[in-house]
């Protein structure tokens, strides 16, 4: 069965939410460098965690500087650290050590330009960005999309072909985001056959709020492709 992370978690009525629909991860974005919707702060970020119960993943989702994403790290103990800002390779490659070390698992997004479909990194090419990530350890990748204005959340999907080309190239689990919602991850899920789903603003009204139809009818679809 697809795995499904619901990302933005902002609040203890969200998490009950997500539980109770069958959300197999739950994302909390932690200070973020760039101003976001759901950006927590690393003590409350702490305190939602600790109200998860077991069996559901716990990511931090952090971005950008080296240094404060060992710290956040430090402080909140997470399952899973999701890297999701601008990260040079041989930062990311040298956090993967440090925090692998730590005994957290580490993802790393792989955002694509919703207007002109190109991967916004220092290898353009998402098969031998992924080889590299695969060499030094990574966990899995999420494949989003990113606008100007945007770093996440977008609504806006990307080529799902280029997704499927990369779920069949490389040897660690691909998931797939970006502007999915519950009319089109079923295609999507269908299209790609991604270890997991993520998804943050095509659960919510309003932004920054989880909605319980649109988070109860997300997993049904999810779960809907066999």
């Amino acid at each position: 069965m697809i795995r499904v992370k619901i990302c933005g978690i902002t609040n203890k009525e969200d998490i009950n939410l997500c539980i109770s629909a069958g959300a197999d991860a739950l994302g909390f974005v932690v200070e973020y460098p760039i101003p976001v919707p759901w950006n927590l702060k690393r003590r409350t970020a702490r305190r939602l965690m600790e109200s998860v119960p077991p069996f559901v993943s716990k990511v931090a989702v952090l971005g950008d500087d080296p240094d404060e994403v060992l710290s956040i790290a430090d402080f909140l103990d997470p399952n899973v650290i999701q890297l999701h800002g601008e990260e040079p390779l041989n930062f990311t490659e040298k956090l993967i050590f440090e925090l692998k070390s730590r005994g957290i698992k580490v993802i790393k997004a792989l955002r694509f330009a919703a207007n002109t479909g190109k991967l916004k990194s220092d290898i353009p090419d998402p098969v031998a960005i992924c080889e590299r990530l695969a060499d030094a350890g990574i966990d899995a990748v999420v494949l989003d999309s990113v606008t100007k204005s945007k770093p996440a959340g977008t609504g806006s999907t990307f080529d799902w072909k280029v997704a499927r080309r990369v779920r069949d190239s490389v040897p660690i689990p691909v998931i797939l985001a970006g502007g999915l919602n519950a009319g089109n991850v079923c295609k999507a899920v269908s299209d790609v056959r991604p270890y997991g789903v993520d998804v943050i603003s095509g659960v919510e009204n309003p932004v920054g709020k989880k909605d319980p139809a649109r988070v109860h009818a997300f997993l049904m679809a999810a779960h809907r492709v066999a």
